[in-house]
């Protein structure tokens, strides 16, 4: 310490009647701060030293007859630098390395995505040249995989759409239909990711915003196509919450707590996901202009009385949640230790995977590059949704044709009886 206060005194007393005085005062102190307290990692030693400091400097000042207010300012400020100045270091490092893991997985992500896309027309290909009799049904199972895939595709809205022009076509069983086609949509694309509130309320939105988009050009069918919509992704989501509550009776039994927390977030999330619901078609009313934004409005005060599956699904898997992270709570005693580990590996796997992530990035630009041709995507995603949305209508309309026919026996079962 007697080092420190000699060299600061000396230096001060060399400038003293310099305009730099100032400047020389806060960098001084910093830099001093700095070498002082860079082997401390106790806290409370690193504040203990920061005191001691901070008088020796003031002493000087005081020595110098330059002890005001705006100087001691200029002390405080150069300690304070100096304590938080490694952990300030390691947090520009961490938002940096955040940032390049960021642009690595938005690489990766694209990487799928092209790989699958070229998976998909492969394989459409191989089934388009062959002869067999299973060529239909082989066709069928590719569009189903890919009409489950829709939301990597970016087709969701392009696929409702075509959807429901083929239903309009159709013309037949429209309401139903659409209801079909807006709730397998919804918990087919839910059910491919993250069981997240604002993932699904997204995904809802998209639907939505087809069905408006058509009922305001098509005004013949503009009520059968929005309550159909509505309806449908009121019932998808409770459908969704349902079999996200059922797989979790069935996850591993490993005691995470990342897995604690989100569980936690989920359990928060899901309490108002029905206001959210109608939040999304207030939004769509508000912003719309054409015949929908009556519907819209009619179909808003309904939904506020009849959104009891949603209630009992969300509270049900409420109680599924809570029994989840009691197991969790009672496992973590017995797996500290394991946890401990596990993070360090986790840390450990991230610096690792940096510079891999890095290198793949760069290596990749120009395969990302390759598919930024605009007219050439959106033929592409064009031809696409068609497909997918005939595939949509086909399959809600199986399930329309199926419950009518059930219906119909049902009524002549009772007539025999």
């Amino acid at each position: 310490m007697q080092s420190t206060q000699t060299i600061f005194s000396t230096t001060i007393k060399e400038n003293l009647n310099t305009p730099q005085v100032s400047t020389l005062i806060q960098e001084m102190v910093f830099e001093l701060s700095k070498k002082k307290l860079h082997r401390l990692k106790d806290e409370s030693k690193i504040q203990t030293r920061a005191g001691e400091l901070f008088e020796i400097y003031c002493k000087t000042l005081s020595d110098n007859q330059i002890k005001t207010s705006e100087n001691i300012s200029l002390v405080i400020n150069g300690l304070i630098q100096a304590v938080s100045y490694e952990k300030e270091e390691f947090l520009y490092k961490s938002i940096y390395e955040k940032e390049q893991l960021e642009k690595s997985i938005f690489s990766q992500k694209q990487q799928i995505k092209h790989a699958i896309s070229n998976t998909y027309a492969t394989l459409e290909s191989h089934i388009a040249t062959d002869q067999d009799e299973t060529s239909d049904l082989a066709l069928k199972a590719l569009n189903d995989v890919k009409l489950r895939g829709i939301e990597m595709l970016g087709i969701i809205k392009e696929t409702t759409q075509e959807a429901i022009l083929t239903t309009l076509e159709k013309g037949s069983d429209i309401k139903d239909t659409i209801y079909e086609i807006a709730k397998n949509l919804l918990f087919q694309t839910v059910c491919e990711g993250e069981f997240k509130k604002q993932r699904i309320m997204d995904i809802a939105k998209t639907v939505m915003q087809a069905g408006v988009d058509i009922a305001n050009e098509d005004q013949r069918y503009s009520k059968e196509i929005l309550e159909g919509a509505a309806d449908g992704l009121k019932d998808g989501i409770a459908k969704a919450i349902e079999k996200f509550k059922n797989d979790l009776k069935y996850a591993p039994e490993e005691v995470d707590i990342f897995v604690e927390k989100d569980l936690n977030q989920t359990k928060k999330e899901l309490s108002k996901i029905e206001e959210d619901l109608i939040d999304m078609l207030e939004e769509l009313s508000l912003s719309g202009e054409g015949v929908s934004k009556n519907i819209l409005t009619t179909i808003i005060k309904e939904m506020n009385s009849s959104a009891a599956k949603i209630r009992r699904a969300v509270n049900e898997a409420k109680e599924a949640i809570a029994e989840r992270m009691e197991i969790l709570k009672e496992e973590a005693v017995h797996f500290e230790i394991g946890l401990k580990e596990k993070a360090e590996k986790r840390i450990e796997s991230f610096k690792k995977d940096m510079s891999e992530f890095e290198k793949i990035a760069g290596q990749k630009i120009e395969v990302i590059k390759s598919f930024e041709f605009e007219s050439e995507k959106a033929k592409k995603a064009a031809t696409e949704a068609k497909k997918m949305g005939y595939r949509a209508w086909e399959v809600a309309k199986n399930m329309v044709d199926n419950a009518v026919k059930s219906a119909k026996e049902a009524i002549k079962k009772d007539d025999k009886n």
